[in-house]
């Protein structure tokens, strides 16, 4: 499948993909700040705690032992393996202090040194020595009214902060996944979503003339949007159908009805002038043009009402093997009574194909005149077959003024002409190639041109074999 960035699905999808995103991301990045706040506020609360009874807790034990036993006793209940205790005095002396501080884990590096440094005064933060982080909680001592110094609760977290990274890695770790995975889920719903949209194109896509009438929609679980755009697409399909069928129904009747009468006058006409002799210069002259116009308006009229019998599917092909090389010997002698520049170029004598032997007639002779008609008198018009594959090619080529190349891709339109031959001079009814297109077509051919303007033209007529 193409990518496009502007597509309905590619923008549904990224649209909830970046929701997801965003939701996860930002869930996730709320739990960790709050699981943070909680981590860190949970110890500063517990050291504060230890802070604030640990006054009491002397001056209780100070009633059955001396004031140093009773500091190292609450200390050391206090303290734990991440926690330790030390108290100095207002001159900087030591009272008292953990026996954790002379643990390995704590002296390592001379943390246990450096630690013991901090400055007293009343303070609770949260803070990064060496590679660990410590709460460090320092307020006054006081028993009984006493002034003992400066008590140091220092809670040691760098486990805990290690789990909590552990446990946000797993998180983002995840959160990726499972947006991950939504972003998959989300492309197939979307995908399987607008199915009916791209049904709906596809189906657009492939309408012809030909098809127009029995193309419908049909959509029993679409959304009920979808199911209305197909309703009204439907409608105007009837429209358009109906609209296509009453023209071509028109344009074939008024071919037929004005054939009659005009073959009638053109008769009258050639039959005057070939009987009249009493009938001046100018008179003639005049009957003349009458007589041409109306042969033109004829071929016309015929020309229309072929294209309509091919558009109402009336027009009867007798598909057989024909020699393909005696047609176009037959067609080049017919055209020598006009001009003698038709040269043929046979590659594979005795080769046939499966065509309408009449149909391609006309095909060729088509095609030869207008070969003719728009080159040079002194140039040659090349009629040439081969085979390609399971194909025989047919090939008119001349060395005439050739077709620009914006009327390459509408020269098969009727009525279409190349603005420099938007005149009658030439004879044309603008619908020759038209119906040389809807003849080979009908054939289960295909046809094609090669142009540049200044070096002549190739119409190239391929048949199956």
């Amino acid at each position: 499948m193409k990518f496009d960035p502007s597509c309905i699905q590619f923008r549904l999808t990224a649209g909830m993909v970046l929701a997801s995103i965003l939701g996860f991301g930002g869930m996730t990045a709320w739990s960790n700040f709050r699981m943070q706040h909680i981590l860190i506020k949970g110890h500063k609360d517990n050291a504060v705690e230890i802070a604030e009874r640990f006054g009491q807790d002397v001056a209780w034990m100070d009633k059955t032992m001396p004031s140093t036993k009773a500091l190292e006793k609450v200390i050391n209940y206090r303290s734990t393996a991440d926690t330790v205790i030390w108290i100095r005095s207002p001159d900087g002396t030591l009272i008292a202090q953990s026996d954790t501080l002379e643990m390995g884990s704590w002296k390592q590096d001379g943390l246990a040194e450096e630690l013991l440094e901090l400055s007293p005064g009343h303070k609770l933060e949260s803070i990064q020595i060496q590679d660990r982080t410590l709460i460090v909680c320092i307020s006054p001592l006081d028993v009984n009214g006493n002034l003992l110094g400066d008590l140091f609760v220092i809670d040691d977290i760098t486990q805990n902060q290690a789990s909590f990274a552990a446990v946000t890695r797993d998180l983002t770790i995840g959160s990726i996944f499972v947006i991950g995975l939504s972003a998959l889920v989300i492309a197939i719903y979307v995908r399987q979503s607008i199915k009916p949209v791209c049904k709906m194109n596809e189906l657009a896509a492939n309408v012809t003339p030909e098809n127009l009438a029995d193309t419908h929609l049909e959509f029993d679980r679409a959304p009920t949007e979808v199911r209305d755009l197909a309703k009204a697409f439907n409608m105007m399909l009837g429209r358009l159908s109906g609209a296509w069928e009453q023209q071509r129904r028109f344009v074939s009747d008024v071919s037929h009805e004005l054939r009659t009468p005009l073959t009638l006058v053109h008769g009258y006409l050639q039959s005057t002038l070939r009987r009249c002799n009493t009938l001046t210069e100018p008179q003639r002259e005049g009957l003349e043009i009458a007589a041409s116009e109306a042969d033109r308006t004829i071929r016309l009229l015929q020309d229309l009402l072929d294209l309509a019998r091919a558009d109402g599917g009336h027009m009867r092909f007798h598909i057989e093997r024909v020699p393909l090389k005696e047609i176009i010997l037959e067609i080049i002698e017919m055209s020598s009574y006009s001009s003698d520049r038709v040269k043929a170029d046979i590659q594979m004598p005795g080769f046939e194909a499966r065509a309408d032997c009449n149909r391609l007639k006309q095909v060729l002779i088509n095609l030869i005149d207008n070969a003719v008609k728009y080159s040079d008198a002194d140039t040659v018009v090349t009629v040439r077959l081969k085979q390609e594959g399971e194909w025989a090619v047919i090939q008119i080529c001349d060395r005439g003024r050739g077709i620009p190349t914006t009327d390459l891709t509408q020269i098969f339109e009727p009525f279409y002409r190349v603005d420099e031959d938007r005149c009658r001079t030439t004879g044309g009814t603008g619908l020759g190639l038209s119906i040389v297109k809807t003849l080979v077509e009908g054939m289960r051919g295909k046809i094609k041109v090669q142009s540049k303007p200044g070096e002549g033209s190739i119409f190239t007529v391929s048949l199956p074999t």
